[in-house]
């Protein structure tokens, strides 16, 4: 005789459950940005970036300050040898033409590096939204190198005019007509060219091509053009980034052709939208 015994089954509603089950929570915006935050300040290069354009700012400034006052001899010997600019203005934002560059390098930098080291699977992996990345990246990005540009300009400008005062040199202050416009266009082109080199980063994909876009896009072209290119040719440079921010800056542009102050705004602020649009699209449509 065989005795068969019967186990009930578990009641499903009240089964215990393990202690460790995890909460899958969907991936938004907000998370992506805090991401992109996390790398940008656990990176040492990062800070050693933006602090070189805030010592760019400021040395370059004060020592085209110096030169201009003749309390610091030129490379060739002589007071200013045109090392200054042509206005107080222009002098103690020397430094920001670098600055515009390392800005622009950094940008690159950001838009390509996981690329590199195949961090973007990953990263896209996490954000199932692609578009989000690049949103969250020119997010972090933009806010820091503006706060940086700010910053960097503001103290350039204090100090610069600290120097000229001293040499009893021509000074300005930030409340005169057009000065302010020209210190803070200045940080938002800084920010405009950083954020122009991280949507070529994305796009590109390459670390050395974006840099050497944005090297070419903002110190080669606009020179080269305005030289060799005849006059007539002078309304359709003033549509590139630097000959548009020269409408509010004192960034020298390409030819004889200056914009007004709000179509070059709205000329530059479209360039930083089609490189970030054109990263858009590369990462949503190519595979990684």
């Amino acid at each position: 005789m065989t005795t068969t015994l019967e186990r009930p089954l578990p009641d499903l509603d009240t089964a215990a459950r393990p202690g460790d089950a995890t909460t899958v929570r969907p991936q938004g915006l907000g998370t992506a940005i805090r991401s992109e935050w996390v790398k940008l300040r656990t990176l040492r290069s990062s800070w050693i970036g933006l602090g070189s354009a805030l010592l760019v700012l400021v040395g370059f400034g004060a020592i085209a300050a110096a030169v201009s006052t003749g309390s610091v001899a030129s490379p060739d010997g002589g007071g200013d040898g045109g090392f200054g600019g042509v206005d107080p203005v222009s002098t103690v934002l020397l430094g920001a033409n670098f600055a515009v560059l390392l800005m622009g390098i950094l940008g690159a930098l950001a838009g390509a590096r996981e690329y590199g080291s195949r961090m973007i699977a990953a990263t896209v992996a996490a954000v199932p939204r692609r578009w989000q990345v690049v949103a969250a990246k020119a997010t972090v990005f933009g806010a820091v190198s503006l706060i940086t540009s700010v910053i960097g300009v503001l103290g350039a400008f204090a100090v610069g005019m600290a120097v000229l005062s001293g040499g009893d040199a021509a000074t300005v202050a930030l409340t005169d007509d057009g000065v302010l416009r020209q210190v803070l266009g200045m940080a938002a082109y800084i920010t405009a060219v950083g954020l122009i080199g991280l949507g070529l980063g994305v796009l590109l994909r390459s670390v050395a091509g974006a840099i050497g876009a944005v090297v070419a896009a903002v110190v080669v072209l606009p020179p080269l053009a305005g030289v060799l290119l005849p006059d007539s040719w002078d309304p359709i440079l003033s549509y590139l980034p630097s000959s548009a921010a020269s409408a509010f800056t004192v960034v020298q542009g390409a030819g004889s052709e200056v914009l007004g102050v709000g179509a070059g705004a709205v000329v530059l602020a479209a360039w930083v939208v089609a490189a970030l649009v054109g990263a858009v699209v590369s990462i949503v449509r190519r595979d990684v």
